[in-house]
């Protein structure tokens, strides 16, 4: 048998694929695939603590078949914000589902059924760059004290800063996910530092978030869900290497270098006259 001939250029293409290979594994969507039985039992966000609607009245569940998918923030009474892997790759709205105002995912909610969904157009699949998406829902919501619009943030706020992220996503890695809502606190890391555990991945469309030693995250089921500053939707839960693991924090597209994409797709579907509940 008579073997190739290996010239540089195809050495440095092989070495080349196998990096982005290596890079690419890092990549790990929070959505929830709901493919499994899904127990309820009263967990946690990972390191976080029982919440309750009414403190977080822009979190809503994306279902989609009747189990939790996503999270997502409430901008208007038609609209919703989330990820862009969330609703990529689904086969049209049909049996996806959007539940506002409960606190546990057992309970009665506010339930509409999403009429389109516009992801951004700049969206790579690639590493989640750009991942957020507008959901428009076939109906309104009502507002009230469970069910209110969250404002967008306009720039970011200084590294070390104290934030929130919410949602129904599971526990553990490949855990189960809560029945009821999750809060925790984390701290927003420098870019520069986060590029250390994820490289040429990162884009400064992102942000990300952690406490040293790990112990804090979101985690599978919270992906679209909101990171929170000053109640302002400072960032959308996209995707990380594991959850809560030291050295590799949590990674959100940024809503303030979105936030006119947002803001125009929005409008554009927007009811005139949605305002919040007061």
């Amino acid at each position: 048998m008579i073997w190739p001939t290996v010239t540089p250029n195809m050495f440095r293409f092989v070495f080349t694929l196998g990096v982005l290979c290596a890079l690419l594994s890092l990549v790990e969507p929070k959505a929830y695939d709901g493919s499994t039985r899904v127990p309820m039992p009263d967990g946690r966000i990972v390191g976080g603590e029982d919440a309750e609607i009414r403190q977080y009245p822009h979190q809503i569940s994306m279902r989609y078949n009747g189990r939790h998918r996503c999270g997502g923030s409430v901008i208007s009474n038609n609209i919703i914000v989330s990820a862009a892997h969330c609703v990529v790759g689904l086969n049209g709205v049909s049996n996806l589902t959007i539940a506002a105002g409960s606190t546990k995912l057992s309970e009665e909610a506010q339930e509409l059924p999403v009429r389109e969904f516009i992801v951004h157009n700049k969206y790579r699949q690639l590493n989640n760059d750009y991942d957020a998406a507008i959901l428009v829902l076939d109906g309104e919501f009502s507002f009230n004290e469970n069910v209110q619009p969250i404002q967008l943030a306009v720039e970011r706020p200084a590294v070390g800063t104290n934030v929130t992220v919410t949602g129904w996503g599971t526990t553990t890695e490949g855990g189960s996910i809560p029945d009821v809502l999750q809060q925790v606190d984390v701290l927003l890391v420098d870019n520069s530092e986060c590029k250390n555990a994820y490289s040429v991945l990162l884009t400064s469309r992102m942000l990300c978030a952690a406490v040293d030693g790990g112990g804090k995250d979101a985690c599978q089921g919270d992906s679209g869900g909101p990171l929170i500053y000053n109640n302002q939707l400072l960032g959308i839960v996209s995707w990380g290497t594991g959850c809560a693991r030291a050295n590799y924090p949590g990674v959100y597209a940024s809503v303030p270098d979105v936030r006119d994409w947002i803001e125009e797709t929005r409008d554009f579907y927007a009811d005139v006259g949605s305002i919040g509940w007061v």
